[in-house]
């Protein structure tokens, strides 16, 4: 996958996801990230619920559980804006 951007988006209530567990491998893929100049995880603990880290390698945890809702798409939508361009 690397160098290519990646986001994981999670619900707080959504343990089957394991939240904390994709946010570790964001974690554990920063270094490769780092090493082919690609930027990488901009964050070292997971941020505030309903915050996009949207750095190369992006994180969004919302309220709730397991769904999809405007708040993701918003999520995924920024997130694609910032990496790949805006759309016109």
């Amino acid at each position: 996958m690397a160098p290519r951007p990646v986001l994981f988006s999670n619900a707080v209530e959504d343990e089957w996801a394991n939240p904390k567990g994709q946010f570790e491998v964001l974690l554990a893929a920063d270094p490769v990230y780092r090493l082919l100049g690609a930027g990488g995880l901009e964050a070292k603990t997971m941020p505030d619920t309903g915050k996009l880290l949207d750095s190369t390698l992006g994180y969004f945890i919302r309220a709730g559980a397991h769904s999809m809702s405007a708040v993701d798409w918003n999520a995924f939508l920024d997130f694609a804006d910032r990496h790949l361009g805006k759309h016109q």
